[in-house]
């Protein structure tokens, strides 16, 4: 069974650096009270207090809180030991997943998107806030949700706006040893389960990168990684 961070709203956008920069000042089991005021000089871009209060708010409940002490930072930060190792451009498509796949609220948006749009087309912003209204009936949250998250893709390079219109720019590609990141990352944080169905990956996480051959990764971290089976009609990752 799925886990996800459960988020009621998703009402400010993030940009991948602030992502970045807050994992690294943040120490397992810290009070999150201690990385309010460095945060501000993080996100330099933003006025005002109470608009960096709301996106802090957001940033540290996506990638920081623990799940059990709000007070507290996660004691396994998994996400700053990557960053730690493979620096800030390895990273973004990385922060990108995570974001998609443990924001409720965003694989929502992203599994209204992918139904409807690809990559190169134009998204119809209205349309896709009534989409998200008739499904969640809280006009409020979806709206300022909605609009915060497709400003958080084009941070991200994944969407664009031109002269007032949204659109799938292009894909975010992952080479080999992102993609096995990721892989882990969706069992150990995301299923909280080892077992991946390599044939079944949801779209709506997966669809905003261009993969690697996904059988040629499962096949090359097998036994170091994982183990690999591969039957007729399904193919199965079990993670270490």
């Amino acid at each position: 069974m799925r886990r996800g961070v459960t988020i009621i709203g998703f009402d400010r956008p993030l940009h991948p650096r602030w992502i970045y920069e807050t994992l690294l000042l943040a120490q397992p089991g810290q009070n999150m009270s201690e990385l309010n005021k460095p945060f501000e000089g993080i996100a330099r871009e933003l006025t005002g207090k109470e608009g960096k209060r709301k996106v802090r708010t957001v940033l540290f409940r996506c990638f920081l809180r623990d799940k059990n002490n709000s007070a507290r930072v996660r004691n396994k930060l998994t996400l700053k030991d990557l960053s730690l190792r493979y620096g800030y451009e390895f990273m973004i498509p990385i922060f990108l997943f995570y974001l998609v796949a443990n924001t409720e609220i965003i694989l929502k948006i992203s599994e209204h998107l992918f139904r409807l749009y690809d990559f190169g087309d134009e998204i119809n912003t209205a349309f896709l806030r009534e989409k998200m209204i008739s499904h969640h009936g809280e006009r409020d949250v979806v709206v300022r949700s909605a609009r915060a998250f497709l400003r958080t893709m084009s941070n991200f390079g994944v969407v664009k706006n031109s002269n007032g219109k949204w659109c799938f720019e292009e894909r975010l590609p992952l080479n080999e040893e992102q993609f096995r990141i990721i892989l882990q990352l969706y069992a150990h944080e995301v299923l909280c389960s080892p077992q991946i169905a390599l044939d079944r990956l949801p779209r709506g996480i997966f669809n905003y990168f261009s993969l690697p051959d996904v059988f040629s990764v499962a096949r090359k971290y097998s036994g170091r990684h994982w183990d690999f089976q591969q039957r007729v009609g399904a193919s199965t990752l079990t993670v270490y």
